[in-house]
């Protein structure tokens, strides 16, 4: 399938999921009947489109998509002397992503958790840099971000350029955002105590300037822009405020906040299926309804794993000044953590399909899996892939056995998700909203084998 294709596809997907629910009335007219609230909760399916797994690739980490959906792009760790931080492909055939590029980290010290690309123009993207491990007297790696450019001035797609590097004050940028409007990114500063977004003009890629450090004090894990409601969503995962927090963004390099939601007020996770508030991750939110999406992510070994919480930011009572939870999920097959990571959540988007509301997470030991949020106050989990296709080829190494999926995210303009697995590569799917395949939204045999999954890794 080509990028030509891609309408056409999606053409072809809304009508399956719309015809059964039209009625003709007269020549050439049809009107849609009311959803089916009573399917509704078994509507999200994922279907694979694609996937790369190169020979020796790196361990990645988080995915990130261009806006126009052609260039997906995926941070990774070193792993058994394999320094690239960062690797390109070519989505223009979304069933045969084709490398583009590898890039070296900056150096043997220094690895990549996050990478995006610039929200405004074709040829550059950002990537984290922090220290992997700590080296004779106690030498770190790079603790910033770098500006990379593969088709913006000098660099080319097989020939990328760093152009620029941005050394933050404190102890390294793990995860970054960009502006879909303004050449700005957002940093954030692994620090517990100062304030945890840092704004950075990147006007001219050559020589970002930093603008400040803002926001609450804390480590801020990750923030997401909103450019509907001109916010900026905030996750803090540890430090002097830990919870969810939203920035206004009306002087863009000098964010202030409006409304937070304090987890330290509210009660660990103590049981499976009921809400917790530890360890906020990661900060998202619906475009078209005033809803938010915070996922917990909860790392630790016997433990009960993190899940996602929906908010109201504006749908019923709730505000921006003041965020109120409303509804809640952990993964499909969650249960008691034995190992770290294993069943949290991590990094989510959300998808709307006519008229149901898609939430796809990359799950860690669940792959990539979808919830039904059109009923924002009853999430409810529909299907899952694991992404532990051709595992046979990948190298062993820590944390084991595939999947462990590490981001999903959903790009609009092609209607695809791209996932990333810090083993098996990425990988591209189709999610939408046709009803879930089996009662219990499983999947067809060898669509999704937990059983065989535990049997390997655990």
């Amino acid at each position: 399938m080509n990028a030509d294709n891609s309408a056409r596809r999606r053409f072809l997907k809304r009508l399956g999921t719309t015809t059964a629910a039209v009625a003709a009335l007269g020549s050439g007219t049809v009107v849609a009947s009311p959803p089916d609230r009573a399917n509704a909760r078994t509507r999200g399916r994922i279907d694979k489109l694609g996937q790369a797994l190169p020979e020796d690739a790196p361990r990645y980490t988080y995915g990130h998509v261009r806006e126009d959906g052609m260039y997906g792009a995926v941070s990774s760790f070193p792993r058994g002397g394999n320094d690239y931080g960062s690797t390109l492909y070519d989505l223009s055939d979304l069933e045969n992503p084709v490398e583009v590029h590898r890039l070296e980290t900056a150096n043997e010290l220094t690895r990549s958790n996050n990478l995006k690309f610039d929200g405004v123009r074709d040829g550059l993207y950002y990537r984290t840099q922090e220290a992997d491990d700590f080296g004779e007297d106690d030498q770190v790696g790079l603790m910033g971000f770098e500006v990379v450019d593969y088709g913006w001035g000098e660099g080319t797609l097989e020939d990328p350029e760093i152009v620029a590097t941005v050394e933050t004050p404190n102890t390294g940028v793990h995860t970054l955002a960009e502006h879909p409007e303004k050449p700005i990114v957002y940093a954030v500063d692994k620090d517990a105590e100062e304030r945890g977004v840092i704004p950075v003009d990147v006007s001219d890629p050559e020589n970002p300037e930093i603008c400040g450090l803002y926001g609450p004090p804390g480590y801020c894990h990750d923030c997401e822009v909103d450019t509907g409601r001109n916010v900026l969503h905030c996750a803090y995962i540890a430090g002097e405020f830990e919870g969810y927090a939203i920035l206004d963004l009306e002087d863009p390099l000098a964010p202030t906040e409006i409304g937070r939601f304090d987890y330290e007020e509210q009660p660990d996770y103590e049981e499976i299926g009921t809400p917790g508030f530890e360890d906020c991750h990661q900060a998202s939110f619906d475009p078209e309804r005033g809803l938010a999406v915070v996922g917990d992510e909860i790392c630790a070994t016997d433990a009960i794993p993190g899940g996602k919480h929906v908010f109201d930011i504006g749908w019923d009572e709730g505000s921006l000044e003041d965020p109120i939870p409303i509804g809640f999920t952990h993964s499909p097959d969650a249960r008691f953590q034995e190992d770290a990571c294993f069943w949290t959540t991590h990094f989510h988007d959300v998808v709307h399909d006519g008229d149901e509301v898609l939430l796809v997470d990359g799950g860690y030991r669940q792959g990539t899996w979808v919830a039904n949020i059109t009923d924002p106050t009853n999430p409810t989990p529909t299907e899952r892939y694991a992404t532990d296709d051709r595992m046979e080829e990948a190298e062993d190494h820590s944390p084991g056995t595939p999947p462990y999926c590490w981001s999903a995210v959903y790009n609009e303009a092609r209607d695809f998700v791209f996932a990333s697995d810090t083993l098996t590569g990425a990988y591209t799917f189709d999610i939408c909203a046709k009803p879930a395949r089996g009662e219990d939204g499983g999947g067809p045999e060898g669509h999704y084998d937990l059983e065989a999954i535990l049997e390997r890794g655990e």
